[in-house]
Order: structure tokens, then C-alpha cells, then sequence
């Protein structure tokens, strides 16, 4: 081993250690909540609020309502509330009816903990319940139907007993990610040669990369009357036309209380539409680019970030738009804005990642580009852009977590609404960089694979 390559190795050792340790002293899971359920069967349609605090001072935002609807049939009502609940108030309907209420109990990551019946008839306090009787490990209660409800006092060893396996699933956790960035790591190592010289390249070459993506701004509305004024037109149209649909035809209301739909909206596809635009041209480029490819002296490298600098000009005016439509409903930039650097960036290096390898593969294949389109269309649908994740069963919303465009679609509402740092998601911050450098390295070598057949075959 020469020395360059020793001092690299030493480099990339020290990276992952400092990774590793960032990890486990910094990235801790912390779930505020647990899930409250009960089982219920009644013989009136009614819905059930369930109260939660820490002083039996009773608040509606410190609450939440579900609907019993399947008549003399068995459901269960599930409930999140917060680690620290100490007193609990289970709201009975509004009407006059017989209820069987079994099964309650806590969970949190997959252990459960039951509250004793015992206990609830033994110390609650209720009102406007006729009738309260154990039977086969229920409740049969019956209620009048003015505001029926028992209150009964959290155990706090209950809670902490709980909340137990939340360490063991942390260290868990940590440990995967670590031997994710370790792997990712070796990777790297390994296929570092093609990396250094694609990155030497685009290093020696900027001057001229700024060039091109200027002129190819310019030169793709040349001769139209309104010129760069088409590469928003269109853009703008699509966004008010979906606004219009969504929120006044669908009537889709915003997710987050006290947020307008069109800046919720906004806030998601103002990203998509660089990575849409971005990922179509760079993999196209190639072809585009054709006479400059065969020149032997010219490095084709450089045509990707080209293409993707062109998008990136018409973001850098959407994302203006966006501060002036927030501006409207009064979210004004706070230090959160800064964070628009750090999210472009992420939707520049991922789309520049699998661009590598798609403008490699559709010279070869030119049916790429049009399956490419077909799965931008499908993502665009599939990412909670138009429509908010919680839609999702709980139990399914990690299928949606994996796309890499998530982390960046709400990396913006975190910018302009939620207000919250990208590092405070730490977990998806280590899963994005993972995946987007995965995708790098692999676009980087097949790219170099594939180059030096390029001339041959266009």
C-alpha cells in the first residue's frame, strides 16, 4: 500500500468513527407518546373522547374523539397520548346506551401493559354512569347519556415499565445505522478511485460548467417571444390548477391546523418539480449534447451538473414565489430559511447520483427515458405531496419514509411551516445520506464503466 492510498484509508477510518460516535451520543429515539386502546361493543352508533393530563383539569386540545359505528359488534378504539399522562378521563358517548369495555390497555413498541379493572371500579370518580359492573374481565356500564365519563389515576410505574424496551430498541437502531455507514463506508473505499476522478473533473471544469448551464438556460426558449418566461409559465399553471382542484374542487383542507392547503401544497411541490425537471434533462443529456460527447478532449462528466444547474435557476425563482405566497399568509423567513441551502443541495447531489448512471445506461437503452417519466409520474402520487402521510395507517407510513424525496418534501414544510431543523430528524437524516451516497458511488461507476463506448455507439 503506497502512502496516498494509506492516508485515505486513515482518512475514511476516522470519518466512520466520528459517524459511529455521533450516533450513539447524539441520536436517541424519543417517542413522546404511547398508544391508549380499549375494546367496545354498544348498542348505539356514538363517538368516544378519551382525556388526558396531569391534574384532572380537563382540556379539548388535550384530547381525542373516535366514532364506534359497527352496531353490537365489537371495535377497538385506539388513542396516542403523552408519556406523561397521569390522569386519564374516558368520555362514554353522548347518548343513553349499554357498553362492554374490555381490554384496556398501553402500549409502546411493541410491549403492553393492561390496566387493572380493579382498579378503575375502585378508584374512579363518574358521572352520569347508572351502572358500572366487572364481568369476565369487562366492564358492563350503563350511561344516561349527559357527558357520561370515569376518571381514573395513571399508575407511573406503569408507564415506566413501559417504556422499558424504548433503550433497548435505541440501541437497536444506532447499531444498524452504524453498520450502514461502515458498509457504506467499504464502499466507498472500494470505488473511491472513480469517485475522486469524477469529483477532480468537475473540481478542474466549474468555470465551464457555469458557462454551459448559463447558455443552456437561455438557449432552450430562444426564439420565442417571452423566452426564460416560459420556464415558469408552465410550472405556476400546474401549481394553481392543482390548488384549485384540491382545495376548492376536492375541497382537501391543509393537514396542519392554522396553515393554508396552497402553502402546505407549495411547500412540497416546488422540490418535486427541480427533481422532476433536474433528473429528465441530466439523463438526457448525452443525447442532447451529442457533438460535444464525441469530441475525444471534451470531458462529458460535466454535462449532468449542467443540466442540473439549468433546473436549479428555475427553482431558485420558485422558491422566491414561495417566500412571496408565504409572505401572503404571514409565515415571514425566519433563521429556519437557511436550511433551503442544505435541502436544494440534498435534491441536487441525489439527482446528480442517479443521473450519472442514467444518462450512462439510456445511449444503451433508449427506452429509459420513457420508464423514467412513467415512475416520475407514479412518485409524484405516491410522495405525500398533495395529500399528508398521516393518511396512512401508522403501521404502514415507514413504505413512504424510504423514498428519499420524503425527507426533502418535508425538510421544506419544516423550512417554511413546521419551523423544526433537519437534524432534529436524525434518524431519516442518516437513512437520506446512506441511500444518496450509495446512489453516488453506483452512478459514479457505471458511468466510468460505460464512458469510453459512448462515442461508438451515439
Amino acid at each position: 500500500m503506497n502512502k496516498r492510498k494509506f492516508i485515505k484509508l486513515i482518512i475514511l477510518v476516522l470519518l466512520i468513527c466520528i459517524s459511529n460516535i455521533l450516533i450513539f451520543k447524539f441520536c436517541n429515539l424519543d417517542d413522546k407518546s404511547i398508544t391508549l386502546s380499549y375494546k367496545i361493543e354498544s348498542n348505539g352508533q356514538d363517538s368516544y373522547q378519551v382525556f388526558y393530563g396531569n391534574d384532572a383539569s380537563w382540556k379539548e386540545e388535550q384530547s381525542q374523539r373516535k366514532s364506534y359505528t359497527n352496531v353490537n359488534n365489537q371495535e377497538t378504539l385506539k388513542f396516542s397520548i403523552p408519556k406523561d399522562t397521569m390522569d386519564l378521563r374516558f368520555d362514554l358517548g353522548e347518548h343513553p346506551a349499554n357498553i362492554n369495555v374490555s381490554d384496556i390497555k398501553l402500549s409502546h413498541w411493541g410491549k403492553d401493559a393492561n390496566i387493572d379493572l380493579n382498579q378503575i371500579l375502585n378508584k374512579n370518580n363518574q358521572n352520569e354512569v347508572v351502572e358500572i359492573q366487572q364481568m369476565n374481565n369487562s366492564l358492563n356500564i350503563e350511561t344516561t347519556g349527559n357527558d357520561p365519563y370515569i376518571s381514573y389515576k395513571m399508575d407511573s410505574s406503569l408507564i415506566s415499565n413501559l417504556i422499558e424496551r424504548e433503550v433497548t430498541v435505541n440501541y437497536g437502531i444506532k447499531l444498524g445505522m452504524c453498520i450502514l455507514i461502515d458498509i457504506l463506508g467499504l464502499i466507498v473505499l472500494r470505488k473511491s478511485r472513480s469517485v475522486l476522478i469524477l469529483i477532480q473533473e468537475l473540481k478542474n471544469n466549474k468555470t465551464l460548467i457555469w458557462s454551459l448551464s448559463k447558455n443552456d438556460f437561455k438557449t432552450k426558449y430562444a426564439g420565442s417571444y417571452l423566452g426564460i418566461f416560459w420556464a415558469f409559465i408552465q410550472p405556476i399553471v400546474t401549481i394553481l390548477v392543482y390548488w384549485f382542484v384540491f382545495e376548492y374542487g376536492l375541497r382537501s383542507g391543509s393537514p396542519i391546523k392554522g396553515v393554508p392547503f396552497i402553502l402546505w401544497f407549495m411547500a412540497g411541490l416546488v422540490p418535486w418539480f427541480f427533481f422532476q425537471e433536474a433528473l429528465l434533462n441530466a439523463t438526457n443529456c448525452m443525447l442532447e449534447y451529442t457533438y460535444l460527447v464525441k469530441k475525444v478532449v471534451f470531458k462529458i462528466s460535466i454535462l449532468p451538473i449542467v443540466k442540473i444547474l439549468s433546473a436549479l435557476f428555475v427553482h431558485l425563482v420558485f422558491i422566491g414565489f414561495l417566500f412571496f405566497v408565504s409572505s401572503i399568509y404571514g409565515f415571514y423567513p425566519s433563521l429556519y430559511t437557511i436550511q433551503l441551502i442544505y435541502y436544494s443541495f440534498c435534491t441536487f447531489f441525489i439527482v446528480l447520483g442517479i443521473s450519472y448512471a442514467t444518462s450512462a445506461i439510456v445511449i444503451f437503452f433508449k427506452d429509459l427515458g420513457q420508464i423514467i417519466n412513467i415512475f416520475l409520474q407514479i412518485g409524484m402520487w405516491m410522495t405525500p405531496i398533495m395529500w399528508s402521510y398521516t393518511m396512512v395507517p401508522q403501521q404502514y407510513q415507514w413504505i413512504l419514509k424510504l423514498s428519499p424525496m420524503y425527507y426533502i418534501i418535508e425538510g421544506y414544510r419544516d423550512t417554511f411551516i413546521n419551523h423544526a431543523w433537519f437534524y432534529q430528524r436524525y434518524f431519516q437524516t442518516v437513512y437520506f445520506w446512506v441511500v444518496t451516497l450509495a446512489l453516488f458511488s453506483i452512478g459514479a461507476t457505471i458511468f466510468k464503466k460505460l464512458k469510453p463506448h459512448f462515442a461508438d455507439v451515439l
